[in-house]
């Protein structure tokens, strides 16, 4: 059920979404806080792990349908990555790359070296 969802750098949405995200799902609204926290307690816990690339701050990463000012950087990603990689990640994805909204192809190469990381990471 929506309990078992975590979600981390949630920047945008409706009022809605985010008071039934408050009441049903482990919602971190701006930044990675608690990751740390997040990560200890789900240690065991087979996990789908998916990357919305608009957690990235579009100062990066222009090449989403859905930029919000706000959002990490290439760096913090990779630094949640030592915790993230202690996950028993048994499925992941990435999306929200759309490469034709970012004509200097900055945002498919850093979707690229995110692909890259996790399975580094993973492996």
């Amino acid at each position: 059920g929506p309990e078992t969802i975590y979600k981390f750098g949630i920047r945008s949405g409706e009022r809605a979404e985010f008071q039934f995200a408050k009441e049903h799902t482990n919602l971190h609204k701006y930044n990675l806080d608690g990751l740390k926290e997040t990560v200890a307690a789900l240690k065991d816990t087979p996990v789908y792990l998916t990357i919305d690339l608009d957690v990235f701050d579009p100062g990066v990463f222009p090449g989403t349908g859905t930029p919000e000012a706000g959002g990490i950087f290439f760096m913090e990603f990779v630094e949640s990555l030592k915790l993230i990689s202690q996950l028993n990640i048994v499925a992941l994805d990435v999306n929200e790359l759309s490469p034709t909204l970012d004509q200097s192809g900055a945002s498919t190469a850093l979707a690229c070296k995110v692909v890259r990381e996790l399975l580094l990471a993973i492996h």
